[in-house]
C-alpha cells in the first residue's frame, strides 16, 4: 500500500485544523504575514506559502519547521512550508512581469 493510499483514511477535517494551527502560529509571530494554504503536491498532504516582512523569515521558518515535524511524527500528516521575505517575493514577481522566468 502506498503512502498516499494509507493517508486517504486520515481526516480532512483534522488536516484543516492542523493547517489552521500553523497559520495561527505564523500570525501570532508576524501579524502582517501573508499566508496561502494549498492542497498537497506529490506526497505532501498540504502546502503552506508564507510571505513575511524582511528579517522575519528565519524566525518564522524555524518555528514552522519545528511544528510541522512534530505533526508528522505524532500524526503522520506531511505538511510542506515555504517562507519568503517580502523583498524577495517582490523581486520574483518583477522578474515574472518582464518575462525573465
Amino acid at each position: 500500500m502506498s503512502k498516499r493510499n494509507a493517508k486517504s483514511r486520515f481526516s480532512k477535517r483534522r488536516l484543516e485544523r492542523l493547517t489552521g494551527e500553523l497559520c495561527s502560529l505564523v500570525k501570532d509571530m508576524c501579524p502582517e504575514a501573508e499566508i496561502e494554504v494549498q492542497p498537497g503536491i506529490e506526497e505532501l498532504d498540504a502546502w503552506i506559502e508564507v510571505i513575511v516582512p524582511d528579517n522575519k523569515e528565519e524566525e518564522v521558518h524555524d518555528a514552522l519547521i519545528e511544528r510541522t515535524h512534530e505533526i508528522f511524527m505524532d500524526e503522520g500528516y506531511d505538511i510542506g512550508v515555504h517562507v519568503t521575505e517580502r523583498s524577495e517575493h517582490e523581486k520574483f514577481l518583477a522578474k515574472q512581469r518582464v518575462g525573465k522566468l
